[in-house]
């Protein structure tokens, strides 16, 4: 049996941090286990880096998921950002959904860990993570 969770994984950059690593496809298959993941993720980590580099597709559910982690970690005050220098199919998918008007978007690693959350949700370079 396929395990699609085999193609999340979580990297620890540095205290306090967390990247997920989305491969592949990823939709309602994965919902609740990623769900659940990004949730606890949360709530350890002053940071939680969503990184959909290397995926290949994604669904309402997923970006429905997104939407809700991030309202979490506003009201946690805690960082939720999203890499998005991804295939094609899954930037328009993130665009057409108005999400990176919502939730903050960087194009590499290197934006993704640097600068601390802001109020409007803009990473803010100078005040460090």
């Amino acid at each position: 049996m396929y395990d699609a969770m085999e193609d999340v994984h979580v990297e620890r950059p540095s205290s306090g941090t967390a990247v997920v690593r989305f491969v592949g496809e990823h939709d309602l298959a994965t919902r609740d286990e990623v769900s659940a993941l990004l949730h606890s993720l949360v709530e350890e980590n002053d940071l939680v880096v969503a990184d959909f580099s290397e995926a290949t597709f994604v669904d309402s559910t997923t970006l429905h998921v997104l939407l809700n982690v991030d309202a979490v970690a506003r009201t946690w005050g805690r960082g939720f950002r999203i890499q998005l220098d991804t295939a094609a199919i899954v930037r328009t998918a993130f665009e057409l959904s108005g999400l990176p008007s919502r939730i903050e978007c960087v194009h590499s690693r290197e934006e993704a860990l640097v600068g601390g959350r802001t109020h409007s949700g803009i990473a803010d370079p100078v005040a460090g993570p």
